[in-house]
């Protein structure tokens, strides 16, 4: 993550050793060969308020291959790992954020893109936040609530 993301790590988070703190309870998903990482995802669970609703969420983020590693497939099986795990849990919905050319790498698993802008704060004080937002509906309540998701913003504390 230093190497795909160097701008995470600076300040008084230049030696940090989580990305997420353990209240968010991560579960990381890897392939290695040996001591080698070739590529990895991770999930948080956390709660998000919208429209009037909470949603419990798997937010999954920190998608990465190394270099010589990729397009063999390994980003393609984290994923998929992923999302299953997700598809499996008792969560609403999962959300992730991305380039907007990544977006059929994610549809392969079932993630779907979200238009309604994704708001960093709160509805009275939020700055926009661009990446591209895919989310999974889960739950009945998750899947019964979807075209909120797809017409409302959601506001969000942080990108995970």
């Amino acid at each position: 993550m230093r190497m795909e993301w160097p701008s995470i790590f600076q300040g008084d988070n230049l030696y940090m050793p989580e990305t997420y703190p353990p209240d968010f309870h991560p579960v990381h998903f890897v392939i290695a060969e040996g001591e080698t990482l070739l590529s990895y995802g991770e999930i948080l669970r956390l709660t998000i308020d919208h429209n009037g609703s909470r949603y419990q969420v798997y937010g999954f983020g920190n998608m990465l291959t190394f270099p010589p590693f990729r397009r063999q497939g390994w980003g393609g099986q984290v994923l998929k790992a992923a999302t299953q795990f997700i598809q499996h849990s008792d969560v609403d919905i999962a959300a992730l954020f991305c380039d907007s050319g990544l977006e059929p790498f994610y549809a392969k698993q079932g993630w779907v893109v979200t238009r309604s802008p994704t708001r960093l704060g709160r509805s009275d004080q939020f700055e926009d936040y661009l990446p591209l937002r895919m989310m999974l509906f889960i739950s009945e309540k998750g899947r019964l609530n979807r075209a909120e998701f797809e017409t409302q913003p959601m506001y969000i504390e942080w990108p995970w």
